[in-house]
């Protein structure tokens, strides 16, 4: 349908107007006010028809009764925004460190090829290492430390760092360089600690200072010590005591690492209290000393043997090879064959080789008036000849069975002007004795060591000084 506006109309009405009959001049050239306003308000309900006409073809069907309602569309959804991921850094070498013992049958570069090392570079760093340490020494336990670098774009492995623990206190450490490989030597720190050990003899010293937890370096510097005068095998008796005073070496973790010296060590044997202290002389020796200044070293030591028994003593017995009484000139020590013999004091040898039943024979002169001599030996110590001067416990030979003889053993013998006498009764002289500003010193140190003893944990205490100092005069006032 055409859609005329109201001027069109308006256009159609003056037409019409103008073909009838006028009432007056002015009527034929403009339309009448009221003639317009017919002509708009039939304009109006033409475009009203045209609108209502349009509107429902514009609106969505409605099978019901209801009125449709227009629905405002739905205001879309923004679009998603992509995450964006940081790109990846880039990966750098990775280091890997790789703890190992060494086992039965591994070598350094076996150890170092299997853990990843080329070849060559494991090569250049045993070198470097064996400045400070020869491979050829690594035992089985010993631990390493293995320091890799692997390129993340190859795989391969560059070798950074090598440490070999050599013992609780030293580590070799061979790190890379520049120009190839170094090595150094790392210790760590140790402290000196005092360590008191006390006990009472049931069976046999050595297992009660076992009980006692003494180290077994320790207990054979406290037999020395009482090397001189006490016959291990023949006066420890049950019930007698013990008591020591040591050093002892740790690290800062707290690992025992080694054992120092001796400073205090007493024995109550029967009832006699004998006791020594560490100290050092005008001259700088170190020597042990009992509460008095008394040295207790002796001229000759009773006992040549470490841990031998004393299978015969001096004197007349009936001979197990030629069958008949006969005087026995020394004592004889049983203990295993090889076992060490000692010089029992400082001499000049002035005999050794073989001397018929005595097999191989060692003689010392230690002054003008003692001798001792040395018999079955089942050879010399290196350099063991005459005229060769040695010092009290030096190795001068080992235990054997040579000449007449049905088993390992020593035959010791004492001679005392060139006469045979008992080694284990002989009257020895003394060493030396302090006196002056030296005993005063001495006296001083004595002291202290008595302190510090008192001061460490323990079950029993030490006996007094004074009472160790009353029982040696007693026994000194005695011989």
């Amino acid at each position: 349908m055409e859609d005329k506006t109201p001027d069109h109309y308006e256009e159609s009405l003056q037409h019409g107007m103008q073909g009838g009959t006028t009432s007056s001049s002015t009527s034929q050239t403009s339309p009448s006010k009221s003639a317009l306003f017919k002509a708009r308000v039939i304009g109006g309900v033409c475009l009203a028809a045209v609108l209502a006409m349009a509107v429902p073809m514009m609106l969505p069907e409605d099978n019901g009764n209801a009125v449709a309602s227009v629905e405002p569309a739905p205001a879309p959804e923004p679009a998603p925004v992509a995450e964006v991921q940081p790109a990846p850094e880039p990966t750098g070498p990775q280091m890997t460190k790789i703890d190992t013992k060494v086992k039965p049958g591994d070598t350094l570069m076996s150890i170092l090829t299997n853990a990843g090392a080329e070849r060559s570079q494991a090569h250049a760093a045993i070198k470097a290492l064996s400045t400070e340490f020869s491979p050829r020494q690594i035992k089985p336990g010993q631990e390493l430390t293995i320091t890799l670098m692997e390129d993340p774009d190859t795989g391969a492995n560059t070798l950074e760092e090598l440490g070999l623990t050599i013992d609780p206190v030293r580590t070799v450490v061979v790190a890379s360089k520049d120009e190839g490989f170094e090595a150094d030597i790392l210790d760590k720190p140790i402290e000196k600690h005092l360590v008191r050990a006390e006990g009472s003899i049931d069976s046999s010293l050595y297992v009660a200072a076992v009980d006692a937890h003494v180290p077994p370096q320790i207990l054979g510097k406290m037999i020395n010590v009482f090397s001189f005068d006490v016959d291990f095998q023949r006066e420890i008796q049950p019930g007698d005591k013990f008591a020591l005073m040591f050093e002892e070496m740790r690290t800062d973790e707290g690992d025992t690492v080694d054992q120092g010296e001796v400073l205090m060590a007493e024995m109550v044997l029967s009832g006699d209290t004998k006791r020594y202290y560490r100290f050092k002389d005008q001259n700088g020796f170190y020597d042990y000393y009992n509460a008095q200044g008394q040295s207790a070293r002796k001229a000759l030591l009773k006992t040549p043997v470490d841990g031998a028994r004393i299978s015969s003593r001096f004197g007349k017995r009936k001979h197990p090879i030629l069958g008949y009484t006969k005087k026995h000139t020394g004592v004889d020590f049983a203990a295993p064959r090889g076992t060490p013999i000692y010089a029992a004091g400082d001499g000049i040898v002035d005999f050794a080789g073989r001397n018929g039943g005595y097999g191989n024979y060692v003689r010392i002169r230690h002054n003008g008036t003692y001798k001792t001599a040395y018999a079955h030996m089942k050879a010399f110590a290196k350099g063991i000849r005459k005229g060769k001067r040695v010092r009290q416990r030096q190795i001068i030979g080992y235990v054997g069975t040579t000449g007449r003889s049905t088993g390992p053993h020593l035959h010791f013998e004492v001679l005392k002007n060139n006469a045979k006498v008992n080694p284990l009764s002989v009257k020895l002289p003394t060493g030396k004795k302090l006196t002056g500003k030296m005993l005063a010193k001495f006296e001083k140190a004595r002291a202290n060591i008595d302190a510090q003893y008192a001061a460490l944990p323990g079950n029993t205490r030490l006996a007094d000084a004074s009472q160790a100092s009353h029982e040696e005069e007693k026994k000194t006032t005695a011989q």
